[in-house]
């Protein structure tokens, strides 16, 4: 018993926990082969992206962002409007799906307007620069 016990006080603990992330985006499916993945974005800085399929990188990235970022990010955030979400048509463009203070938006990035237009562009930027990374 005691060696069961001292292996689970000494196993590392995870760097990161996914519902500790301020913020997540999930760019879904389509049927144009659009990227698939997720972002993860904390406070700290720390950025956790998952390729899923249609990128360049598959599997999961850590890398980090300035605070300036961080903080940019916070502001978007917070000048969200319903009205930035647009209508979605068509099964062509993919819906993404970001998460934050427990609030959720469904929408399709290419009728993104906005506060919404300017995070999801930033966003997609972030993953972006992991996906070309070598």
């Amino acid at each position: 018993m005691t060696l069961l016990t001292s292996y689970f006080v000494s196993k590392p603990k995870r760097l990161e926990q996914m519902d500790d992330a301020f913020l997540s985006l999930t760019k879904g499916k389509s049927i144009n082969n659009n990227p698939v993945f997720d972002l993860w974005v904390f406070e700290s800085g720390t950025v956790i992206y998952k390729g899923i399929s249609n990128v360049e990188k598959t599997g999961v990235y850590k890398t980090t962002v300035p605070l300036e970022t961080i903080n940019k990010i916070k502001s978007l955030v917070n000048h969200l409007s319903p009205d930035d979400v647009g209508d979605a048509k068509g099964r062509e463009n993919p819906l993404t799906i970001i998460k934050f203070n427990e609030r959720k938006m469904v929408y399709q990035s290419v009728r993104a307007k906005g506060s919404l237009f300017k995070l999801n562009n930033l966003l997609e930027y972030i993953a972006s620069t992991i996906n070309s990374d070598d």
